[in-house]
């Protein structure tokens, strides 16, 4: 058999309650805490409100950047981004022709967006299809076989 529980009325834990509430409000600190909940919740809500409204505009995930052009030059800037980090020094190996071919995919780009819809699909999937290569060649290269 368990151990025994003893059970408090509900009478004695309102009374014990109420011993308990009577001392903490007795403190200053705590009555001038209590009074200013309601102004602090409404500046704390206001400040949220402002950081939301700031982080929508730069950092809130937006799906429209991941397909098309937009998700091409996601790719190519990411590309750049991990030249500069694989190859630090402008004279490592690699670098200059990964650095050439990055530029005339961002080229090819920039044609590409002006062109007709039908034409400028056929070059985006040529591009991705050049993105794929070299980011799986870097990803090759990086990683340990």
């Amino acid at each position: 058999m368990a151990g025994k529980r003893s059970i408090l009325s509900k009478a004695k834990l309102a009374t014990g309650a109420a011993v308990v509430l009577r001392q903490v409000l007795a403190h200053e600190e705590v009555r001038k805490v209590l009074a200013n909940a309601p102004r602090d919740v409404i500046s704390w809500a206001s400040k949220k409100r402002l950081e939301r409204r700031s982080s929508e505009s730069a950092g809130r995930f937006d799906p429209t950047q991941r397909f098309g052009h937009r998700g091409l030059e996601r790719r190519i800037r990411s590309l750049d981004g991990v030249t500069e980090r694989a190859f630090p020094n402008r004279t490592d190996l690699g670098r200059a022709e990964l650095t050439e071919a990055i530029g005339r995919v961002s080229l090819a780009l920039e044609v590409a967006e002006q062109m007709p819809l039908v034409r400028r699909r056929r070059a985006q999937a040529r591009i991705s299809k050049q993105l794929d290569e070299m980011e799986s060649t870097i990803v090759n290269a990086v990683l340990p076989k």
